[in-house]
């Protein structure tokens, strides 16, 4: 057993979403490469005002790589006594390396305090696991609070060269490394080929177009909404099928489907879409489409490619990075309706004969979380 601990420090379960299962996954990993590791998550994360969706809380059967006894909740996220007791509780464990998963500004104060406190009284190494600089909505304050805090990291890990592009810009003096958000396989329970899960869902038609995830403004729905009138002229036998819980008003997508003409063909499924039924709707598809305005990653593309589905992505932030042109999907230059449109209608005609999941299937093994083994051996030489 590798005697050296890791303190991992961010959401985790019974929280749901993006950020718990980067920390079930990074503690899957560490755990198998030998660490010693525990969580320090929160109590309040959102406060209820802050929070647009229906609950923060995982209410699905299923749960990734359930470790409750090695999760300890501490932090509350506008509670200052409670950061001073989570820096207490890690320095008492006295790691070899704290990590903060980094996503979103909001949290500055908080992990600015902890991280603060262990630099002054602890001999840990601070490193940061860093999704984006600041978040995709860009407040007026993130780039403040994200500059403020990150001054105290010793080490960032990146999950896309485009964000370790952006933090060598500002903190040269440090060591930045890079790897990817693991594949997302975890979902794929086997309970469903492309026939039965099509059958669950009630689509008919031979080609079906996936736009799964949070509903949220800088995610371009409205664009994919604009291009599937031309997707279905072109195809006819088509469904675009959206899937996700939606944290904006769905006002402007309801008059672009009732203006399309082809709202037959739209399958909404707007809510939060439990662990265990997440299967159905990626076997479903053909094609998973993320016409996105900003990004810096995506869990939404390993979550394809957890499923061996091809994508179509835009060219903001990283997303390009995790997609081999005419292999695993296109890159378009932007989210324009009419090149989102002739994008997704060639992959589902597919010409050319191109063996997309064979294609992923070798893409995959270059993804993930592989080369923490080499990191943390830097890290903590």
């Amino acid at each position: 057993m590798n005697e050296r601990k890791i303190i991992i420090v961010g959401p985790a379960y019974p929280y749901r979403g993006g950020q718990a299962l980067v920390e079930a996954y990074l503690y899957k990993t560490l755990t198998e490469l030998g660490y010693q590791c525990h969580t320090v998550s929160f109590t309040l994360l959102y406060p209820s005002i802050f929070f647009p969706g229906t609950t923060q809380f995982e209410e699905s059967g299923f749960v990734a790589f359930p470790h409750t006894e090695k999760i300890t909740r501490i932090i509350n996220s506008i509670n200052p006594f409670t950061w001073i007791k989570a820096a207490s509780h890690i320095l008492r464990l006295k790691p070899h390396a704290v990590v903060f998963v980094w996503w979103m500004p909001f949290f500055g104060p908080a992990y600015w305090t902890i991280s603060k406190i262990l630099k002054c009284f602890g001999k840990t190494r601070i490193v940061f696991l860093m999704e984006n600089f600041v978040s995709h909505e860009k407040r007026f304050f993130d780039r403040i609070s994200a500059k403020l805090t990150l001054k105290n990291a010793q080490y960032f890990i990146c999950q896309s060269n485009f964000v370790k592009k952006q933090l060598i810009e500002v903190y040269n003096n440090k060591l930045v490394f890079e790897t990817t958000l693991s594949i997302y396989d975890c979902y794929d329970l086997n309970k469903y080929n492309i026939t039965t899960a099509r059958e669950h869902l009630g689509i008919k038609t031979k080609y079906v177009v996936l736009f799964f995830g949070l509903i949220r403004a800088y995610k371009g729905l409205d664009k994919l909404l604009e291009a599937f009138p031309q997707i279905e002229n072109k195809l006819q036998d088509v469904t675009l099928l959206v899937a996700g819980e939606n944290y904006e008003s769905f006002d402007k997508y309801n008059e672009l489907i009732e203006k399309s003409g082809v709202k037959e063909k739209i399958q909404l499924h707007i809510k939060y879409i439990p662990n265990e039924n997440i299967e159905p709707y990626f076997k479903a598809a053909d094609v998973v489409c993320l016409p996105y305005y900003s990004a810096t990653q995506s869990g939404i593309v390993m979550m394809a490619y957890g499923f061996r589905k091809p994508v179509v992505v835009t060219n903001t932030g990283g997303l390009k990075e995790l997609v081999d042109e005419h292999r695993t999907g296109i890159v378009i230059e932007n989210n324009n309706s009419n090149i989102i449109a002739q994008a997704v209608t060639e992959i589902l005609e597919n010409n050319q004969g191109i063996d997309f999941s064979e294609n992923i299937d070798d893409k995959v093994s270059s993804l993930g979380y592989k080369n923490l083994q080499r990191i943390f051996d830097t890290i903590l030489e």
